[in-house]
C-alpha cells in the first residue's frame, strides 16, 4: 500500500492500523513485524481510539471553519514538533544503541524541521494575519537542531535516559495520531488558502506525511525487535495501557477544541508524555484579523 491508500480512503475510521501499514509499506517495504501488528490489534480492539472516529473528524471539520481556530492550530503543531525534537535529542544523546541513537537523531532533526513548516504553513494559509513581532518570536518554537550538531541532553528534561520500548510504543501512537491529524488537516487548510498557494502548501504536506510514516514505520520495526524478547501478553499490555492514556488526553482536550497535545496539555495530566522547558500556552491576541 503506497501513501494514496492513506490519503484517499473515505473512511474516518480504521485509519490507525492503515497508516502502520502504509508507513512499513512505504518506508520499509519487506520488512514483516507480525508481534508489533498483533499487538497493535489487540490494543485496537481493547482501546479503540476516538482520534479514529468519523465524530472526531466531524467535530475536527467543524472547528476548523474558523480560521482563527485553524491558525492557532497550525502554532500548536509548531510548539509540538518543537518540543518532541527536544525529547527524542535528549532520548539520543543517551541511548546506548549506536543504531538507534542515529534513528533517534534523525526523528529530532525532523521534528525541529517540522516547527519551522507548519509555520511556513501559517504563512502561505493566512499571510498577514500574525503579528511580525510575535511571528519572529514563534521561529523559537523550533530548536534548530541538524544532523552535524553534537548530541547533549536537555537540561532538566525527563527524556535523557536509555529508551524503553515504553518509549517507542507512545512515539509510534503519537506519530499514528499525527499522520491522522495530518490528514484532516489536509482539507480544512485547503478551505483556507488562495488557490496560487495551494501547490507550495502540498509540497509542505507532503514532506511532513512522508516523515510522520518514516517515523512509525521506524519505531514499529524497533518495538518489533525489543518485541522478540518479551512476552506477547506484556507487549499487548504496555500497548493498551498506552492507547488509554493517549484516548484520555484526546478525549479531555476535545472539549477544548484541541486536536493534538501541547504544552499546555502535558501540564495537566499525569499520563501525558512530559514536555521539556514547558513555555506560556501560544497566545490568541497575537493572531490579528484577515485583511480583506
Amino acid at each position: 500500500m503506497d501513501i494514496d491508500t492513506l490519503l484517499s480512503t473515505n473512511a474516518a475510521s480504521g485509519r490507525v492500523y492503515l497508516a502502520a501499514n502504509v508507513a512499513l509499506d512505504h518506508s520499509a517495504p519487506g520488512a514483516e513485524c507480525p508481534l508489533y501488528f498483533e499487538a497493535l490489534r489487540r490494543a485496537l480492539e481493547d482501546e479503540p481510539p476516538p482520534f479514529d472516529t468519523v465524530q472526531y473528524a466531524d467535530i475536527y471539520r467543524n472547528a476548523s471553519d474558523s480560521w482563527q481556530w485553524m491558525a492557532v492550530s497550525l502554532i500548536t503543531n509548531a510548539e509540538r514538533e518543537g518540543d518532541g525534537a527536544k525529547r527524542l535529542w535528549s532520548l539520543s544523546a543517551c541511548c546506548d544503541e549506536p543504531g538507534t541513537k542515529k534513528l533517534l537523531k534523525h526523528h529530532a532533526v525532523d521534528e525541529s524541521q517540522h516547527a519551522l513548516l507548519y509555520l511556513a504553513l501559517l504563512d502561505l494559509t493566512f499571510p498577514d494575519t500574525v503579528d511580525p513581532t510575535f511571528r519572529t518570536e514563534l521561529n523559537q518554537l523550533s530548536p534548530h537542531y541538524a544532523l552535524h550538531q553534537e548530541l547533549f541532553a536537555v537540561e532538566g528534561s525527563p527524556y535523557a535516559k536509555n529508551p524503553t520500548i515504553d518509549d517507542f510504543l507512545q512515539m509510534n501512537i503519537a506519530e499514528i495520531r499525527t499522520a491522522i491529524h495530518h490528514i484532516m488537516q489536509r482539507p480544512a487548510i485547503a478551505k483556507h488558502c488562495s488557490p496560487d498557494k495551494r501547490n507550495r502548501i502540498e509540497l509542505i504536506q507532503n514532506s511532513l506525511l512522508r516523515d510522520e510514516l518514516k517515523h512509525v514505520s521506524y519505531t514499529a520495526l524497533l518495538i518489533e525487535r525489543i518485541a522478540a524478547g518479551i512476552s506477547m501478553d506484556r507487549l499487548s499490555q504496555l500497548f493498551r495501557r498506552r492507547f488509554r492514556d493517549f484516548n484520555q488526553i484526546t478525549l479531555d482536550e476535545l472539549g477544548q477544541g484541541v486536536f493534538d497535545c501541547s504544552v499546555e496539555c502535558c501540564t495537566k495530566h499525569s499520563s501525558c508524555r512530559p514536555k521539556i522547558e514547558p513555555g506560556r500556552p501560544v497566545d490568541v491576541v497575537n493572531i490579528v484579523p484577515l485583511v480583506n
